[in-house]
């Protein structure tokens, strides 16, 4: 675990992996799974305009400087096993798409009961403006940012079963919820509750627990030292099968 890398340097790796158990008191070895992380590049200039005025508080500056860097983001979105579901763990949305998101939470919207059932009613129910910025896993759990009021630019954990007192930011600003992420993104996961998705060979849906993230996951090759994806040893082991395959190659 790379406790010093910045957050910008997740999308710089080669090949990340999530360590995952379906049972984390299991003495079984962990599932490795090769996972994806997208920096969305293209700036929405005419998106950002929109929010600046939304954006009036200093405590913005941070959340406003990184859409004039980046437009949202994806990470850990599965690449193998082939039978994990493709979704990320955790997606913030491009700058266009926080109004609808954050309608999907406001009284009427259709997950307006993520709020509305529990105690964080009495926080995103009165006069302060917020947004809803990222969604975790698959929803409804998403965060939060709020725009004005004493708690301006602090992040937030919306989520139906609160397993914390997610009354209180998980993040003081942006930059260092961004940090929190980074410094350990397996760690985050877990606490928010995003889990890798497999889908067994009963066609039923299991959640595992992230682990341990490492940056570059990479196999070694024995005769020659070469590095591979994960898809090159999937492809060997349809021809060779997976016995062998296991005693050929292993992880760095």
């Amino acid at each position: 675990m790379n406790n010093k890398r910045t957050f910008f340097e997740l999308f710089e790796t080669n090949r990340p992996i999530l360590k995952v158990k379906f049972d984390v008191n299991s003495n079984k070895e962990a599932t490795e799974v090769e996972i994806e992380n997208r920096l969305e590049k293209d700036i929405d200039t005419k998106g950002l305009d929109n929010l600046k005025k939304l954006c009036t508080n200093p405590n913005l500056a941070e959340f406003l400087d990184f859409y004039a860097k980046c437009n949202g983001f994806s990470l850990a979105t599965p690449v193998l096993p082939k039978n994990a579901q493709k979704k990320p763990l955790l997606l913030q949305l491009p700058v266009n798409q926080l109004i609808k998101f954050t309608e999907l939470y406001l009284p009427k919207g259709k997950l307006a009961g993520t709020i509305d059932f529990n105690k964080t009613k009495t926080l995103y129910r009165g006069e302060h403006k917020w947004l809803a910025f990222a969604q975790v896993d698959d929803g409804p759990a998403c965060l939060t940012i709020f725009l004005e009021g004493e708690y301006a630019g602090n992040i937030f954990l919306v989520t139906p079963q609160p397993h914390f007192n997610i009354l209180k930011p998980i993040a003081k600003t942006f930059n260092s919820f961004l940090d929190r992420v980074a410094k350990n993104p397996a760690a985050f996961f877990k606490l928010t509750k995003a889990y890798v998705t497999i889908v067994g060979r009963d066609n039923q849906n299991f959640g595992y627990f992230p682990l341990q993230y490492i940056d570059s996951g990479g196999i070694l090759f024995p005769e020659n030292g070469e590095k591979v994806s994960l898809e090159s040893i999937r492809s060997e082991s349809d021809k060779t099968g997976e016995d062998t395959v296991k005693k050929k190659w292993w992880r760095l």
